[in-house]
């Protein structure tokens, strides 16, 4: 119908019928000419009511100057807050302040986390050149939260972000990669545009962190890539999420504060669908569902945040932007951007990869091409192997290299047999090794039980003899990969082998490891998946 001229007379009559009505509420935001000014000082009364930057010179005290940047920034008064600072900046580089100099420009480097859109005002100024020595081990203290803000301001300043944190970061002599690390997850959640979240990422981020990430360089492109690889792939999730809107509204009121994050409750009715649809570690959008009162042409306020845990008739959210002083008086939509649990776990692994290296893992330098260290060097074992005429002349070079040496990267499009392969491997492994035990893991869950699954079906699980336990809390998972009756199978093979088992990755499938215990050690398990 698009093609046709009917297409403007389409009238859309799909219409969804809430079981209940939905609340209406009213609320206003704080606006600046509805304050009562008997509490203010005649100077802060002409500054900021009356526009007289003239008053300014006449500030006797560093408590009115921050009452008048507070002031302009809490009722969101941005153009007037940036003249007012921008003419503070000019009368201390002019010596034409009453107030001592080395205080106003330490005062005002203090209020740049509250408003981040003044950092290029502010760091091309001559009263940041004249005190730059006084304030540089405030600024390291007060760097990693400037740029936090600054990409929360994403979703106002869109691409403009960049240059203010290309400014701010060419200030800075380091950072660590904990914060690097946090500040590209936090671009993965906030930033919603693809385009400037490249931007961000391979313009602003990768040309610094050489010099601001204290690592060998190779490992320093390879945590980049890595991060920024991460990070693309939940923002694209995330864009595809973007219709997946609820149809009720929620009340939201602050719970409690942790890590300079916000969480938020919200008490959900019983028929409610969200009940079904949120998840622990879920990325959600929280939009106001309607617009001020007082401000009927305002841009709906909308803030990012994580499901701290979500049950029948209760949801926590983990607000990554700061909520607004009439949070629990409006109504808000929420937009489901798909789950964050498997990004959030990449990010952890990548980090501890990097910063523990070889506490971390014994190949930490065989990845970067480095000499291993005598602790970690491994043990050169090299395996007979047993031809197998299912494999084809790669896939056996596969099978050969991986008996032969400490680490073997394996590589193909899809469908040249890779998980078959790795299926004679373990194979082969379990035959040699017997008494060993080996763990498999994956990005996914899914992705584990599909090369598990094949190993159960295939040779592996006869030769070997090894019974396949599927530990898991969902009873569809274990069902649907042929387990018709999962806890009688568990509870049977325990109480027959008075076994200790202890499961490192859950749900998964796992080889189990058995030793005798006495009859009344329980079985343990751990839901902690180690990537």
């Amino acid at each position: 119908m698009q093609v046709l001229d009917e297409w403007l007379n389409f009238v859309d009559t799909d219409e969804i019928l809430p079981l209940f009505e939905k609340l209406s509420m009213d609320y206003e935001i704080s606006k600046l000419h509805s304050t009562n000014w008997d509490n203010f000082s005649e100077e802060v009364v002409a500054v900021v009511r009356d526009q007289d930057f003239a008053h300014l010179r006449k500030l006797e005290s560093l408590a009115e100057l921050r009452t008048i940047l507070d002031l302009l920034n809490d009722h969101g008064e941005k153009k007037m807050l940036f003249d007012t600072f921008s003419h503070l900046l000019t009368l201390e580089a002019s010596s034409s302040l009453l107030l001592d100099h080395n205080q106003v420009a330490s005062n005002l480097l203090d209020f740049l986390p509250n408003a981040a859109y003044l950092i290029p005002a502010f760091f091309r100024s001559q009263t940041w050149r004249t005190h730059k020595s006084v304030l540089e081990d405030n600024l390291v203290h007060l760097a990693f939260r400037l740029l936090r803000q600054l990409v929360l301001l994403s979703q106002d300043m869109g691409s403009f972000i960049r240059r203010p944190i290309q400014i701010l970061l060419q200030e800075l002599r380091c950072i660590s990669l904990h914060e690097f690390a946090e500040l590209v997850e936090l671009i993965s959640l906030t930033v919603r545009s693809s385009e400037t979240a490249l931007d961000l990422l391979l313009e602003v981020l990768e040309p610094e962190s050489s010099r601001l990430l204290v690592q060998r360089p190779t490992a320093i492109r390879q945590f980049t890539s890595s991060l920024f690889g991460i990070a693309l792939d939940h923002i694209d999730e995330a864009s595809r999420s973007d219709n997946l809107h609820s149809q009720e509204n929620l009340n939201l009121s602050i719970d409690s504060y942790s890590d300079a994050c916000t969480i938020v409750k919200s008490i959900l009715r019983i028929d409610s669908s969200l009940n079904s649809i949120l998840k622990a570690g879920d990325h959600v959008r929280l939009t106001a569902s309607d617009a001020p009162r007082n401000a009927a042409d305002a841009k709906l306020l909308s803030m990012d945040a994580v499901v701290s845990s979500a049950e029948l008739g209760k949801a926590t959210f983990r607000c990554l932007h700061h909520p607004p002083l009439y949070l629990d008086k409006c109504g808000w939509r929420v937009t489901h951007c798909g789950s964050f649990v498997t990004a959030k776990a990449s990010f952890d692994a990548v980090t501890a990869f990097y910063t523990e290296r070889e506490a971390c893992t014994t190949i930490y330098p065989m990845l970067l091409g480095l000499p291993p260290t005598r602790q970690g060097r491994p043990t050169d074992v090299e395996l007979p192997l047993t031809v197998d005429t299912s494999l084809n002349e790669s896939q056996s070079a596969a099978l050969m290299a991986s008996m032969k040496h400490s680490l073997t990267f394996i590589w193909g499009p899809p469908g040249t047999g890779k998980t078959h392969t790795i299926v004679v491997i373990i194979t082969q492994l379990l035959e040699k090794l017997p008494e060993s035990g080996f763990l498999v893991t994956a990005p996914t869950q899914n992705a584990v039980d599909n090369l598990l699954r094949r190993f159960v079906s295939c040779f592996g699980a006869k030769k070997g003899g090894v019974l396949p336990i599927r530990v898991s809390t969902q009873v569809s998972a274990v069902t649907s990969n042929g387990l018709s009756s999962p806890s009688n199978i568990v509870t049977s093979f325990l109480r027959s082998l008075k076994t200790y088992v202890h499961t490192r990755v859950m749900p998964c499938w796992v080889k189990i490891s058995a030793q005798t215990c006495p009859p009344a050690v329980k079985r343990r398990s751990a839901s902690k998946t180690h990537v």
